[in-house]
């Protein structure tokens, strides 16, 4: 191979690598958030259901 062969060889692999990277990141970020939300979700449902039993008890 040639330099000039080597070098964008280098480049194109150094390109993948960040896009790879990249993307890794963002599926572990992602992960992460659906999880928190999920989360969030059952604590808020735990809650609303507290509060709606709550209301049928005052109402009768």
């Amino acid at each position: 191979m040639t330099t000039l062969e080597t070098i964008l060889l280098t480049v194109l692999i150094a390109c993948w690598l960040c896009f790879s990277i990249v993307f890794l990141i963002n599926t572990i970020q992602s992960a992460v958030y659906d999880r928190r939300r999920e989360k969030r979700e059952k604590e808020q449902a735990a809650r609303d259901l507290e509060y709606h039993e709550k209301r049928m008890n005052d109402f009768k």
